[in-house]
């Protein structure tokens, strides 16, 4: 099949009309749209066949973009944002009243970080918004690193692919974390930041509780 190759210009055209798209990150290719849109947050659901109980992640393209995502600030969060970010450590926020609750998997909270990949992160700055960024595959296929590998049935209901360099290097996921105390975090999921890189920067890691 042909696939639509987008410039910048025309996937930020596309965002901003509420189309899903593909684009690279620093890890993998992703599916996303602009994360402030509700019909197009359900609309990512549906070309991955993920179940719409399970939260989306997204990227912003700076820390300017922070507030589109959550209102509520922290030491804790500005502290490890000059740490990390721009890199792949993704931290669970409490969502803004702009987010759709759809994307949360209704629990009030997103995951969120700013991306070093530099195509996705001129999206998010050009189309001024933070980004949908979930891997561009059906939900339980694998992950992919070039565009030629993303699977058919999701590229049938797309608009397009930014299918520019540099390539995502693929490796680890980002790693998630949430705040649990006012020098605590804990990590949800493991990823390219590692725990003691975490403590080396003056946190605590705990476990993380059962069921939270």
């Amino acid at each position: 099949m042909t696939i639509s190759t987008f410039s910048i210009s025309e996937a930020v055209a596309a965002l901003k009309q509420g189309e899903v798209i593909c684009y690279p990150t620093e890890t993998f290719y992703a599916v996303g749209c602009n994360a402030l849109d509700p019909l197009a947050v359900e609309s990512v659901y549906k070309v991955k066949k993920r179940s719409d109980s399970m939260p989306l992640p997204v990227l912003i393209g700076s820390m300017e973009q922070l507030p589109l995502v959550t209102e509520v600030t922290s030491e804790i969060v500005q502290a490890l944002a000059n740490r990390f970010w721009p890199g792949s450590l993704s931290i669970l926020v409490t969502a803004s009243d702009r987010i759709s609750p759809v994307l949360t998997g209704e629990t009030g909270r997103v995951a969120v970080r700013v991306t070093p990949h530099p195509v996705a992160q001129q999206l998010c700055l050009e189309a001024g918004v933070p980004l949908v960024s979930t891997s561009a595959n059906l939900s339980g296929r694998p992950a992919v690193i070039a565009a030629s590998e993303i699977d058919p049935e999701l590229l049938e209901n797309v608009a397009g692919v930014v299918n520019l360099e540099p390539a995502p290097a693929g490796g680890l996921p980002s790693t998630l974390i949430e705040i649990v105390g006012p020098r605590a975090v804990s990590i949800v999921r493991n990823g390219a930041v590692s725990g003691i890189e975490l403590r080396t920067s003056g946190l605590a890691v705990v476990p993380r509780v059962a069921g939270a």
